[in-house]
């Protein structure tokens, strides 16, 4: 059906105190002026040179299908399409608005907002070579991390026990320019820090440089974390989970954004939401298989993401 995965339409209200993108990258900040104090390099905007990472913080992932990170794994799989449909309305509203920093979270938890913001940073990072950041802002219970990599990362919390310069913490994701900051090791309480000057400070310098940065903060109930974090962002993207995420919980966590920065809801996983991918393509866009041959196999769900305004 045609209609499926209508993706994100148009804002709910613009927002004009924001500042215009310029040639699609945000004018300077004031907080590139408290640089040294945020513990990040001097540099109005920072430069490509500070996103050189060496050899051993390039990160290679190789997903698992249990991951679904369709973008990677599967790029040209029906999935993979409903993010790049995700990314290209995304894209539009940023001509007509400042949209650069967005706040990927969920009403609750296990509704598959990782996997929705890693997938949706690598469709961003790829269209046009956007620069993109994606942030594991989760800091109670990182996951992102662990779809890109098996191996530990020293991220968030080393910076801010003292024990790493935030230039030394950024990964970059294979070739592309797409680069990604860890939350390290959990923390139990991060909400001091994430309501902090030092933390504004540090993502308003460290966003300077980045077309797109995507933060994967924790689910909006009952932690106070994303809301605190929506503040300094742009808009915010709600994922919601088909079969799992009840109505009166998702009113409640909708209630605690600010409606001119809502941007829509991600549905996950959505059966009802079925486009006629085989008929377009005749049966052959991505297992080589015919119609006849695909229908004996059993139906695979993968990632089915759609974006309307609430």
């Amino acid at each position: 059906m045609s209609r499926v995965y209508e993706a994100l339409q148009k804002s709910q209200g613009e927002n004009p105190s924001a500042s215009p993108l310029v040639a699609g990258r945000p004018e300077a900040s004031p907080g590139e002026a408290a640089a040294v104090a945020a513990g990040v390099p001097v540099g109005t905007p920072m430069d490509a040179t500070w996103l050189k990472v060496p050899a051993d913080r390039i990160l290679r992932p190789t997903p698992t299908p249990e991951q679904r990170l369709v973008a990677l794994a599967e790029p040209n799989s029906q999935g993979a399409e409903m993010f790049r449909v995700l990314a290209t309305r995304l894209a539009h509203m940023q001509n007509k608005r400042r949209l650069q920093k967005l706040l990927i979270t969920s009403s609750v938890g296990d509704e598959g907002k990782s996997v929705v913001a890693v997938n949706l940073a690598l469709t961003l990072a790829r269209r046009h070579d956007a620069r993109t950041l994606l942030i594991e802002a989760d800091l109670r219970r990182p996951s992102a991390s662990h779809l890109l990599t098996n191996s530990a990362l020293r991220g968030i919390s080393d910076w801010d026990a003292g024990k790493l310069s935030l230039e030394d913490s950024l990964y970059q994701v294979n070739d592309l320019p797409l680069w990604f900051l860890s939350a390290g090791h959990g923390m139990e309480e991060p909400l001091p820090l994430l309501e902090s000057d030092r933390f504004a400070k540090m993502l308003d310098t460290i966003s300077s440089t980045f077309d797109w940065v995507l933060l994967d903060a924790t689910p909006m109930l009952p932690m106070a974390d994303a809301t605190s974090l929506s503040r300094l962002c742009d808009g915010v993207l709600v994922v919601v989970r088909e079969g799992f995420t009840r109505r009166r919980v998702l009113d409640k966590a909708l209630e605690s954004i600010e409606k001119p920065k809502l941007l829509g809801v991600v549905f996950n996983q959505a059966s009802m939401l079925n486009i006629d991918y085989d008929r377009y393509y005749g049966g052959n866009h991505s297992s080589g298989k015919s119609k006849k041959e695909a229908k004996k196999e059993p139906n695979k769900e993968t990632d089915k993401v759609t974006a309307a305004t609430a």
